[in-house]
């Protein structure tokens, strides 16, 4: 296989995990009290790929817990 079809190769891998990361971030960022960080569209509704939990998921989260714990 020649030197220029393996980069291309490499390419399409990369271009490819890197759109489904941000598929993932984008259904991850739908979920109430998730906040998408780094992304394209409104508040990352198309990609996004970098996102955290914010005051509501965390508030969520807690009570899913410690309803869990009993």
């Amino acid at each position: 296989m020649k030197t220029s079809t393996k980069i291309i190769i490499a390419v399409v891998i990369i271009v490819a995990a890197v759109l489904i990361w941000g598929l993932v971030g984008s259904s991850e960022a739908a979920k109430i009290g998730t906040t998408c960080d780094f992304g394209i569209g409104e508040d990352g509704s198309v990609l996004c790929w970098k996102w955290h939990r914010n005051a509501w998921g965390q508030t969520g989260d807690a009570i899913n817990s410690w309803l869990e714990g009993k």
